[in-house]
């Protein structure tokens, strides 16, 4: 294991426990992908991690103890992950969360024990061996598919990343959450093949949904909040998303629960606008868009979008409706969208309160001394 020398800015922050070194604080040269022993100025430990010159976040840490990163490394990680997925009533969940199950560069779902590995850093590929056995004997799975976001794996240097499947994988599994059924295909869906992070707000929000009310559901992708909707309170459910794609397995899924919707494949922004011009209102909004801001660069900009997305949504609500709004974006923080709303109000004239904080559920967790791990943030308004 090589050793790096970091600057007293990064040995402060590693002290406390944050898990990333920047290239501009490193003082040691390293021209290749490693596996380093992290020091500081005075040759003290601090950290064991690997590094990738090519990356901004040069240096990623794996333990902040000295110890070999091996295939016995991988599975004492997988086995305390699990141990903290907890009274989650699915048979699909996220096994790892990458830094919030400090394996920072792995994404692991679980879909009905057919796994979605993915991977988002292109240094911890160089553990994609030991990473495979240490799956392979803690959960012994039906089969695995290994992706990569190949955008970021080309920015840090891979070029030749190729998705791989492992044992036999059926074209669609059915997982079930809280007594709901989805159709996940983790082939060709969104990122690993669903929206895990959302399964506690969906619950939350159906709560505050009455029995065969009217609920919007922008930004809907595969129908998630509306089908919670209308399975458990049998609400009217209009269900908008520019993919035609998403509509399609959006149908899908509430055809599974035997249930029905109002399906509009079409611009949220543009079809709030033809909401307007009709008149229509509904009992409750809600507004789960894509990430706006996937860089602090972009943040203004997305701004923008949330406030015409907040105005226009609080004014197809219902007086004592209400209108969820979420952002998974770090970058657009809980202040963020309080602001946003604030000024929404301002411009509706119409009053609101905060009914609810609305957070990633537990199998995405988020560590306090990393606040990159807090990425998803919502809230529920009501209009009173």
């Amino acid at each position: 294991m090589r050793e790096v020398i970091v600057n007293k800015k990064a040995s402060k922050s590693l002290k406390e426990f944050f898990p990333w070194v920047y290239k501009s604080d490193i003082l040691t040269k390293i021209d290749d992908i490693s596996l380093v022993k992290i020091l500081d100025e005075n040759k003290k430990f601090l950290a064991v991690g690997y590094i990738n010159p090519k990356s901004t976040i040069s240096i990623r840490v794996l333990s902040f103890k000295e110890e070999k990163i091996d295939k016995n490394f991988f599975i004492k990680r997988i086995q305390k992950a699990l141990i903290e997925r907890v009274d989650i009533d699915s048979n699909a969940k996220r096994i790892i969360h990458s830094e919030g199950d400090f394996l920072p560069g792995i994404i692991l779902d679980s879909y009905d024990d057919h796994l979605s590995l993915f991977f988002n850093t292109a240094a911890i590929l160089k553990f994609k061996n030991e990473i495979l056995e240490a799956i392979g004997e803690v959960l012994t799975p039906k089969s695995i598919v290994i992706s990569g976001d190949l955008y970021s794996l080309k920015k840090e240097g891979i070029k030749d990343f190729k998705s791989e499947i492992i044992g036999e994988i059926p074209n669609e599994i059915v997982i079930e959450e809280n007594g709901i059924k989805f159709i996940v295909d983790i082939l060709e869906g969104q990122k690993t093949g669903f929206y895990l992070d959302q399964r506690k707000n969906r619950k939350i929000l159906t709560r505050y949904i009455k029995q065969k009310s009217k609920v919007l559901d922008l930004f809907c992708n595969t129908g998630g909040f509306g089908l919670y909707g209308a399975k458990i309170k049998d609400a009217q459910i209009t269900a908008v998303d520019i993919s035609q794609k998403a509509i399609q397995n959006a149908k899908k899924n509430f055809l599974l629960n035997s249930k029905e919707a109002t399906f509009i494949t079409q611009n949220a922004f543009d079809y709030l606008r033809v909401l307007r011009k009709e008149k229509k209102k509904f009992d409750m909004v809600i507004i789960d868009p894509p990430s706006f801001a996937k860089s602090k660069a972009q943040k203004s900009t997305a701004l923008r979008g949330f406030k015409d997305l907040a105005v226009n949504g609080l004014k197809v609500t219902e007086d004592e409706g209400y209108l969820a709004i979420f952002s998974c974006s770090y970058y657009i923080d809980l202040k963020d969208l309080e602001k946003i709303l604030l000024k929404a109000s301002k411009d509706t004239q119409k009053q609101i309160k905060i009914i609810e904080h609305l957070y990633q559920d537990i199998d995405h967790p988020y560590i306090l001394n990393n606040p990159y791990s807090l990425y998803l943030k919502g809230l529920l308004v009501k209009i009173v």
